[in-house]
């Protein structure tokens, strides 16, 4: 079960910046100092934040929280990607130098009714406690520092929410559970109030997440002309001109752009899954990769290929095209989304996505809300 904290966040004076934009995209690199300056203070007293990100077409509201290290290393916090030893070295580097966790990682689980109504009451009769404006969106924070709304809602997560499922952060995750790791290596057994046991996590429910396409670009047909590439498509696709950029409305088919012209393509009945069940092997990048990047173009391997590109499928198939229209890149893929509930099934399998499938929204941001490590000692 989901075990939730409030906890002393460091926040920023928002009253001495004067562009939020350059602020906060500075936030990644310059926190250390930004707290050493004064210009973070942690709060008196442990809080929730109800926190909605609102965009030009919709809005996503979920709660920010501290959530136990030990929710994750036991499976109740659940991942569907591969971390990387690398990124997670530079990630620790990076942890170290800040003693904070500056960008929540973001989780959802299946909406409970309690809890989306708590969160509503919340949004609808008290005012937002400060106001983010960020490049085009608007984050709206609540702080709740009541003890007993703060134990309804801690409760309700506990009693209702068994597993949650990370959308974006699993460096963060795998991270914080290293940092947890030695600490324990070299103190003992960590105690309750010591932070290394704790990571900030945003809590948006299921119907808050909106999943995109993570499109692909590819930069050389490693020495196949147009036509060539065409014709090994064909025989495994059914491919069909269109006057303008497609989009994808179904599983198995996507959307080329190819030689100035855009194509509707679909998968012959011959090559898709038998097995109906989501899987790794029935997502549509993994089909991608095995058909067309791996089995026509030969690229060993997806992961590390320079000639591939990825741009998230908000930019439309406009980007996609001009893109290939600039001469950055040979041919372009607009893929059809991988699915909430298929992301849900290939995370309970312990399964992983391929690299990058998809493109999640609410983005975390840098800055906005930091969970120290380390109390700040007040002069």
């Amino acid at each position: 079960m989901a075990k939730i904290s409030p906890f002393k966040a460091a926040l920023p004076d928002l009253s001495d910046i004067v562009s939020f934009d350059e602020f906060f995209e500075s936030a990644k690199r310059k926190f250390p100092l930004y707290l050493s300056d004064g210009i973070y203070e942690q709060t008196k007293k442990k809080a929730l934040y109800v926190y909605r990100v609102k965009r030009s077409h919709r809005s996503h509201t979920g709660i920010i929280a501290c959530t136990n290290i030990l929710d994750y290393i036991n499976g109740s916090i659940k991942k569907h990607e591969n971390t990387l030893a690398a990124k997670e070295a530079k990630m620790m580097r990076l942890f170290d130098e800040r003693q904070a966790l500056i960008k929540p990682i973001l989780l959802t689980y299946p909406n409970v009714l309690q809890i989306d109504a708590m969160i509503n009451r919340i949004t609808i009769s008290t005012s937002p406690s400060f106001t983010i404006s960020f490049q085009d969106e608007e984050h709206v924070f609540w702080q709740i520092n009541n003890k007993t709304r703060i134990k309804m809602i801690t409760e309700a997560f506990e009693k209702h929410v068994k597993d949650s499922y990370i959308c974006d952060g699993h460096h963060r995750a795998k991270t914080s559970e290293l940092l947890y790791r030695r600490m324990t290596e070299e103190k003992g057994i960590l105690k309750i109030k010591e932070q290394a046991n704790y990571m900030l996590a945003a809590y948006f429910p299921a119907s808050e997440i909106e999943i995109h396409n993570y499109n692909r670009l590819i930069a050389d047909l490693q020495g196949r002309t147009e036509e060539e590439f065409m014709e090994k498509m064909e025989k495994i696709y059914h491919i069909k001109e269109v006057s303008k950029g497609y989009y994808p409305i179904a599983k198995y088919e996507m959307g080329m752009f190819i030689g100035k012209q855009w194509y509707k393509v679909t998968l012959k009945d011959k090559y898709i899954p038998a097995n109906k069940t989501a899987t790794n092997e029935t997502l549509d990048v993994h089909i991608l990769n095995k058909y067309i990047l791996e089995g026509i173009l030969n690229i060993e391997d997806v992961r590390t290929e320079p000639d591939i590109k990825y741009i998230e499928g908000t930019k439309g198939a406009f980007g996609l095209e001009r893109r290939v229209r600039e001469g950055k890149a040979e041919v372009a893929f607009n893929l059809y989304p991988v699915a909430l509930e298929d992301l849900i099934k290939i995370s309970d399998q312990e399964d992983c996505l391929p690299p990058k499938s998809t493109w999640i929204e609410p983005r975390m941001r840098n800055g906005f809300i930091a969970h120290l490590y380390k109390e700040v000692e007040k002069e």
